[in-house]
């Protein structure tokens, strides 16, 4: 009697099986590649704009609430000139003194100034009191250390705050006491 033949078949995958295996691999792995740089990409612009986004307005809710307190202003080349109350510019300031009257109608100043300070750029502010004379050497307060420039100006009649960011982005604020 004979044997039944047996299909021998061979355990593993054809060449063509491989190569369609290794062409889809390749596929799905360039998708996932092109996938990746772009939320790459997506988080740089981001961050990118993260002044704007996150630190813009709480400075714009801090210089509106200053400069509205303020009976006036005048715009000065530095910090120096702001103390003295010398040399008084219109454009291209860095600094301002806002004359702030009190409740009990005595008459107190402040700065607003952008300088730097230890090899930081800082927007700083300064408070001196009636019953003081003399302008303290540090600054009361820094409003922010993030911009990369600050611009005081009033070439129309109102006072134009220009900030750039430390990536270039810029924002203008504008007003006047009431």
């Amino acid at each position: 009697m004979k044997s039944p033949a047996r299909h021998h078949r061979s355990r593993g995958f054809t060449l063509l099986e491989m190569t369609l295996a290794l062409a889809m691999t390749l596929g799905i792995s360039a998708m996932l590649v092109g996938i990746m740089q772009q939320q790459v990409s997506f988080t740089r612009m981001l961050m990118q704009f993260r002044f704007l986004r996150e630190e813009a307005p709480n400075i714009n809710t801090l210089m509106t609430t200053m400069i509205n307190k303020a009976d006036s202003y005048r715009i000065y080349a530095s910090t120096g000139n702001a103390k003295a109350a010398t040399n008084a510019v219109r454009e291209n300031g860095r600094a301002v003194r806002l004359r702030l009257r009190n409740p009990d109608g005595t008459i107190a100043n402040a700065i607003i100034a952008f300088e730097l300070q230890n090899g930081v750029n800082r927007l700083n502010y300064y408070y001196q009191t009636s019953a003081t004379a003399a302008w303290p050497n540090s600054p009361s307060w820094t409003i922010t250390s993030r911009p990369a420039l600050v611009n005081f100006t009033n070439s129309s009649g109102i006072l134009l705050v220009t900030m750039t960011g430390p990536d270039g982005e810029e924002i203008t604020y504008s007003g006047n006491p009431d």
